[in-house]
């Protein structure tokens, strides 16, 4: 296995156990996916009993077994978490051309965002060709799913499973300073459903507005949100009416790429 760069440990901020524990899982490649106590303790540098209590660890939380040899071999978890990851890339490529099109036609910036917890991580993001830079969510950004176009579109669809998630992290407070109540989100909620798209005025930066719409997989379960964010200005109608139903028929594209047939009656 190639030697990576050594990272600077700070005790303040990193669990050494997690670190080994990682490094122990990293020792596992395609050539070697069965490695002995003695090997792992070479490769990692750590002591027998170290190695071995860590081991021991990863084997009771499902991810490490041992084999009829005595050696050891990650477990399908691995391998699950690993489809989860794919599943994303997958669906970054299958937005990708949707996205593209939308961006040619309305020169605004296009997002997918995919849910994580109580919070909006960006998977990618078209910038339209303005001047003026409008960035309220970056690659690898996140965004609480109560405000934003996409999150909202998220929230909405997924409100039974997510909400609690949203609830539980504290203050419905926006990046501009406004909060709202549990009620008020829930109003937003029920109107963003009623409409099919989501609509965010102001609530993630002063002067911008965005649009979202959910993505479905084949299951008929929300997976992602498109958007489309931009200068309040650009979202009057109707050219906002316009854009909606084209972020929505973007969206269902992308679905359908996915396997999506509809909502099951």
């Amino acid at each position: 296995m190639p030697e990576r760069a050594e990272l600077e440990f700070d005790p303040k901020n990193h669990i050494a156990s997690v670190v080994k524990a990682i490094r122990i899982l990293e020792s596992f490649d395609r050539e070697t996916p069965e490695v002995s106590l003695p090997e792992l303790v070479k490769r990692c540098g750590y002591t027998r009993t170290t190695t071995y209590r860590i081991l021991d660890t990863l084997e009771l939380a499902g991810w490490i077994e041992r084999t009829t040899s005595g050696d050891y071999k990650m477990t399908l978890r691995v391998f699950e978490l690993a489809s989860s990851v794919l599943g994303s890339f997958d669906l970054r490529t299958e937005a990708s051309h949707v996205m593209s099109d939308l961006a040619a036609r309305y020169d605004e910036n296009v997002y997918l965002v995919v849910p994580d917890g109580a919070r909006a991580v960006c998977l990618d993001l078209i910038e339209s060709s303005r001047p003026v830079r409008v960035m309220s969510l970056s690659v690898g950004r996140s965004l609480p799913l109560y405000i934003g176009g996409a999150p909202l579109a998220l929230l909405a669809e997924l409100e039974e499973a997510l909400l609690p998630r949203v609830l539980a992290a504290g203050h419905l407070r926006t990046p501009v300073g406004n909060e709202m109540t549990e009620g008020e989100l829930r109003e937003v909620l029920a109107e963003t459903r009623r409409r099919g798209y989501a609509v965010s005025l102001e609530d993630v930066t002063p002067g911008v507005a965005a649009l979202g719409a959910c993505v479905f997989d084949r299951s008929g379960r929300a997976v992602a949100g498109l958007s489309f964010g931009g200068f309040l200005a650009n979202f009057a109608e109707p050219r906002r009416g316009e854009m909606a139903s084209a972020l929505v028929e973007g969206a269902l594209a992308i679905s359908r790429r996915l396997g999506y047939q509809g909502r099951p009656l």
